[in-house]
């Protein structure tokens, strides 16, 4: 029970850190590992709840672990965090419908070789970037 409690524990820490520091460059990268995250949390508090439930059938013969956990079999509490966990699946993969519809719609420059945004960085100090195109047709001297 205890190396579920620290599972869950770093997995809350993880998923706020994750969301915290945003270390992927695109957003729907971030959402998603808050997303998996928070997925794995459900089954780590689901993990905990069962083991809870268990531990008092098992220690205490004649209590109900109904009066503590509101559920009054282990079917109804694993029934319960799996409609939970589709739940929350249904609502991220529909947000990530909709942020890939919104995101194919806008005009974008982007690689040939990776079909992905460039990554344009400037050095400190500087203000501007230059996009020089020129049509192969026309001579490279016609920009």
């Amino acid at each position: 029970f205890v190396r579920l409690v620290v599972a869950t524990l770093v997995c809350v820490c993880y998923s706020v850190a994750i969301a915290i520091v945003r270390p992927y460059n695109r957003v729907e990268d971030d959402v998603l590992a808050v997303a998996t995250s928070l997925v794995l949390l459900l089954f780590f508090l689901g993990a905990n709840w069962t083991t809870i439930f268990l531990g008092i059938e098992e220690r205490y013969q004649g209590a109900d672990p109904a009066d503590v956990l509101g559920f009054s079999s282990l079917t109804g509490l694993v029934n319960s965090m799996i409609a939970l966990v589709g739940a929350v699946l249904i609502f991220f993969l529909i947000g990530a419908i909709f942020a890939a519809r919104r995101v194919a719609k806008l005009p974008t420059f982007r690689l040939v070789s990776t079909k992905q945004l460039p990554e344009l960085t400037l050095a400190h100090g500087l203000k501007w970037h230059l996009f020089n195109s020129h049509i192969w047709s026309t001579g490279q001297d016609a920009v």
